[in-house]
């Protein structure tokens, strides 16, 4: 073959690879779908096939040639593909089953073919993702998260399903109750959703394509790749999964016009973990920001578990004060993770009821209800302890009861 046959397919990939991928993918599941094709097998088989089109491409005219070798990441994420787009097809499945339970919204425009019902959705379903996936970068748990999807230190086809299940569900949930509110049948949203996941293989692919003035109404690879930034500060940008108008209207768009380098993209945080069991249980094991002294979450849950064990046994013998400090010490270990958070204000609440405490009931009830704002904000005042006499937002010192390491009583 010789070198200009060589260029002549290589520019045919970098113009005609995204039109003739994705628009072969919507035409199966939008006609397809439509003329009475079973969704299942037929949208798990189109998806498939499309992905396995941009992994092969990627391999002929890589964007960057270091992108293809194994980062430490190709069965963690083959694991995080595997397991997301099962959820992806199976919501058509869910939706379809409920749908009988309800009457249909009356909003919907179900007199329009399969393929605008579907853009339709996608229309809806594009700003709930871009909403919660600004806030990700801005809300400290949601950060911990979506940190699992910007961990990997390059970018290709598989890359775009490397998220945290429960993630990925928090960025699509509004977007979904809204259009099946609306009335949208289960058919179109799923229509969507199987051409959503092969447009985000091309986002994160390390396949050198163009798709010219179209870059800045579609959130290709050339766009979304500067979101995948390590300088944090310089990754507020391209937020948009499918659509970059939310970009533009919210001024997040932006195109530089020079190439990111191979080794810009991932976290500053060099001891990311690998594997996938390890990622799942990153967003509980990881602090917020200002929490207690060192120590990880473990250590934590033991030593919080230990003294509301020692606050049910100083209550028991009839001594309140010392049932009430160690729900006090309990509190400042718990507070910075939101699953250990709110059971210390419940078990204090509790005591209180039982202890007929009016004033520190409504203390705690207002503070169950400000615990997920808190950590939302990332306003968690660290070694606050937690109780009606302290206040909200008031920080604390170290208790002396406590040692800062091993969260140990002295």
């Amino acid at each position: 073959m010789s070198k200009r046959e060589l260029s002549f397919i290589d520019a045919a990939i970098r113009y005609g690879s995204y039109p003739l991928v994705l628009g072969a993918t919507a035409v199966v599941l939008f006609v397809g779908l439509a003329a009475g094709w079973p969704y299942f097998p037929a949208v798990p088989l189109t998806v498939a096939a499309a992905l396995a089109s941009v992994a092969l491409l990627e391999r002929r005219l890589p964007f960057h040639a270091a992108w293809r070798r194994d980062h430490r990441d190709s069965v963690c994420d083959a694991i995080h593909a595997v397991v997301n787009l099962v959820v992806l097809l199976a919501v058509h499945g869910v939706v379809a089953a409920l749908a009988p339970l309800g009457s249909a919204g009356t909003l919907w425009p179900d007199q329009w073919p399969l393929w605008a019902q579907a853009l339709a959705v996608g229309a809806v379903l594009d700003l709930s993702l871009y909403s919660v996936h600004w806030l990700s970068h801005r809300v400290t748990w949601l950060w911990r998260f979506h940190a699992i999807h910007h961990s990997s230190e390059r970018l290709y086809w598989l890359n775009g399903e490397r998220r945290h299940p429960l993630h990925a569900g928090m960025m699509a949930a509004p977007g979904l109750v809204a259009v099946v509110l609306m009335g949208a049948p289960a058919l179109a949203i799923g229509a969507w959703l199987g051409l959503l996941a092969v447009h985000l293989a091309f986002q994160h692919s390390n396949l050198d394509y163009r798709i010219g003035p179209l870059r800045f109404v579609i959130g290709a690879a050339e766009v979304h790749r500067w979101h995948h930034k390590r300088e944090y500060e310089d990754a507020q940008v391209n937020f948009g999964e499918f659509w970059m108008v939310w970009d533009h209207l919210f001024g997040t768009f932006r195109l530089p016009v020079h190439k990111l380098g191979a080794n810009e993209v991932g976290l500053k945080e060099t001891n990311f973990p690998m594997k996938y069991g390890a990622q799942l249980a990153y967003p509980f094991r990881t602090a917020a920001a200002g929490g207690t002294s060192s120590g990880s979450y473990a250590l934590a849950r033991a030593a919080f578990l230990r003294e509301t064990a020692l606050a049910a046994s100083f209550e028991a013998e009839g001594n309140p004060k010392a049932a009430w400090r160690a729900h006090e010490l309990g509190h400042i270990l718990a507070q910075p993770y939101i699953s250990l958070h709110l059971p210390s204000h419940a078990a204090m609440l509790g005591l209180a009821w039982r202890s007929r405490n009016p004033a520190e009931v409504v203390a705690q009830i207002v503070r169950l209800a400000l615990v997920p704002v808190g950590h939302a904000l990332g306003r968690t005042p660290p070694q606050n302890v937690g109780t009606g006499r302290f206040g909200v937002m008031e920080h604390g010192a170290w208790p002396s009861e406590l040692d800062p390491l091993t969260f140990q009583r002295r």
